[in-house]
């Protein structure tokens, strides 16, 4: 029997998707994290055969830990279950080397056949159907910015301030200023209030 970490920002989430697999299929979610330090905590502890990771975390640059769970558990293969706007985080995803892509908005039926495709070795990338946002239509100027920057970008539409982000990503309020002001130019917007409504209209948050 395979075993799985489910990294997921929502615990309703993590509840579903454990209560499927698990019922669908030979697989066992061993445990669950809701951030990225859990998360990392809880791969090596665990030293699962899949990760399925949500990019979008609350506590960290969820597609920034890809390559140290990759470090932190030798051999481990990495699914990415991410929300609308899926575009956005593909292509660093795979960046960054993950094994495979699909969407929440997929079905849970989906889902399970990604999860025993990349188990079998496969790197699998599902794409067209449902809310799934084609990479050619998604806002190329996204596609400019850096695991960073999105992540800030994705902090500042929750409201958080420099300070607060500087703690969530253990840097400097100097370094995320730096942040904020590339994420401006490279957007071609004015103001923090822009920055969280741009977030906001791409379901980034």
């Amino acid at each position: 029997m395979k075993r799985l970490v489910v990294i997921d920002a929502h615990p309703a989430i993590r509840v579903a998707v454990r209560a499927y697999l698990e019922e669908h299929g030979d697989l066992m979610v061993v445990d669950e994290a809701g951030n990225a330090v859990e998360g990392i905590e809880t791969v090596r502890k665990q030293r699962p055969d899949l990760v399925i990771l949500d990019p979008n975390l609350s506590g960290g640059d969820g597609l920034g830990l890809i390559r140290r769970l990759k470090l932190s558990c030798e051999g481990v293969r990495i699914l990415i279950l991410a929300g609308q706007e899926e575009a956005v985080y593909l292509r660093k995803a795979m960046e960054e080397g993950v094994d495979g892509f699909v969407g929440k908005s997929r079905d849970m039926s989906v889902v399970l056949n990604t999860v025993n495709a990349v188990l079998s070795g496969y790197r699998c990338f599902p794409g067209g159907g449902g809310d799934q946002t084609s990479l050619r239509t998604v806002d190329e100027r996204l596609m400019t910015l850096s695991m960073r920057e999105l992540t800030v970008l994705q902090h500042i539409a929750r409201g958080y301030s420099n300070k607060q982000i500087a703690t969530l990503l253990f840097i400097s309020e100097k370094t995320v200023s730096t942040h904020k002001a590339r994420v401006l130019t490279k957007l071609n917007l004015k103001t923090v209030i822009d920055l969280a409504q741009y977030a906001r209209d791409r379901n980034l948050v």
